[in-house]
């Protein structure tokens, strides 16, 4: 395999070995600190976009890079929609705004009440993980850029990023437009999570 053509890359280390050993103690191979990983303890392999991926939830959409405060980190879209209503028209919600951050849009949302779309996905839960949240604008975007075969082509699915005081940023996944819709119509919700890198 040649690493400069994989995509994404997931490095899989022995339990206990943490990547602030310094590489001194990793080579005395001190019991005591951290014995040196053989070959079999670190496994490379690739995952490719819309692939489900065991264990996370979900199925792997892309590695997001490190932007606009955020971290670098992989997103994970649920398996699971639901059909709702993005919240009441007519009412700004503060925080609400962000088109990259959906974890801090989902908070606001649910803190403020009387969001369907946001409430859902909040408590959506798989394989034990309850770390779940509506996607923004740029999140669902990743979504149809990366992995379109994991969505319905028909209607639009409801990001969490608010547009203004009546309307919310939607999704289509069959001619890739970005758009508003009022937040009363009732849309398509995809709950997904990131693994923070």
């Amino acid at each position: 395999m040649h690493i400069a053509h994989a995509e994404n890359i997931h490095i899989h280390l022995p339990a206990g070995f943490a990547l602030s050993t310094p590489l001194s103690a990793c080579l005395e191979g001190s019991a005591a600190v951290m014995p040196i990983p053989s070959s079999e303890d670190l496994a490379i392999h690739t995952m490719g976009h819309g692939e489900y991926w065991a264990g996370q939830g979900g199925h792997f959409i892309c590695t997001l890079p490190a932007m606009h405060g955020l971290p670098a980190r992989h997103l994970i879209a649920a398996a699971e929609e639901n059909e709702c209503t993005w919240g009441k028209g007519g009412e700004d919600v503060p925080g609400a705004a962000s088109q990259y951050d959906g974890k801090a849009n989902t908070a606001a949302l649910v803190a403020h009440g009387g969001h369907p779309a946001a409430e859902w996905a909040a408590t959506y839960e798989a394989n034990g993980l309850t770390d779940f949240y509506l996607p923004s604008r740029l999140e669902l975007l990743m979504c149809y850029l990366a992995a379109p075969q994991l969505f319905k082509k028909e209607g639009y699915y409801w990001s969490s990023s608010q547009c203004s005081r009546s309307y919310a940023w939607c999704q289509d996944f069959e001619l890739g437009g970005s758009s508003s819709r009022v937040k009363d119509n009732e849309l398509r919700a995809r709950p997904v999570r990131t693994i923070q890198l």
